[in-house]
């Protein structure tokens, strides 16, 4: 007596389930991909923005004494692209003005700030000559910007290669205006800020650099320098609060 043998089941309700899941997680790659490739696009874009307006600034100060109130002006004049707008000018510096705060706000620091690392303290006590003023800045510190070669001479009879004692610099570098800017920017997806935040968790970052990380914002770091086209000047501290010879102002 044969004993009757059934076909095995099959499990087609089970088989699109594990179809289904697999294109779901499939699907979430290849859109975590794409977020992740939009938002390095936005950070390339604010980079290359934030070097015109970092260049722009550093033209206004080369010519304008190395102020730090123009280097500000300048630099935020240069910013007003990004929120073009009907409304024109005006309306596009309280847009401006409105993004700014609101990723100082979300960062619990400024939304920028730009080091003057040259000429610094020590080139003016170096290099500041007793008489000497500047009609736009009278009573103020400066430093020569004409008549470089035949001060370097002069210079190089008192010290060694001509180099300031506190500065270490050259009177040509002396005049030279260096400019470092931290730029932050927000992420445009929820991919940006998770990335930044797990970076902030990285050992070795500065106290600034951490916070802006730790809040889901990328600080975005350049140095520029270009050569003195006036005398510089040693502005008072305050001129400006974004612009220091702080590094780490934050």
């Amino acid at each position: 007596m044969s004993i009757p043998h059934s076909p095995p089941r099959s499990h087609p309700h089970r088989q699109r389930g594990a179809a289904l899941i697999e294109s779901a997680v499939a699907l979430g790659a290849v859109l975590l991909v794409a977020l992740a490739a939009v938002e390095v696009m936005h950070w390339q874009l604010m980079r290359q923005l934030a070097y015109v307006a970092l260049t722009e600034a550093a033209r206004a100060g080369a010519t304008g004494h190395a102020r730090p109130g123009l280097i500000a002006q300048a630099f935020e004049t240069a910013l007003l692209p990004r929120h073009a707008s009907p409304g024109g000018q005006p309306e596009a510096a309280l847009m401006m003005h409105a993004a700014l705060a609101r990723t100082a706000r979300r960062a619990g620091m400024p939304a920028w700030h730009i080091t003057i690392l040259r000429p610094g303290t020590a080139a003016y006590a170096d290099f500041s000559q007793p008489g000497f003023r500047v009609p736009a800045a009278p009573g103020l510190l400066a430093v020569r910007n004409d008549y470089q070669a035949e001060q370097h001479t002069a210079y190089q009879s008192r010290w060694s290669g001509g180099l300031g004692p506190r500065s270490g610099l050259t009177i040509f570098q002396a005049n030279t205006l260096r400019l470092r800017l931290r730029y932050l920017v927000e992420p445009i997806t929820p991919v940006g800020g998770l990335a930044m935040r797990a970076t902030a968790v990285l050992p070795g970052s500065a106290a600034c650099i951490h916070r802006a990380l730790s809040a889901g914002v990328l600080p975005l770091s350049m140095t520029l320098t270009m050569d003195m086209q006036s005398h510089p000047v040693r502005w008072p501290a305050g001129d400006h609060p974004q612009i220091s010879e702080d590094d780490d102002a934050c």
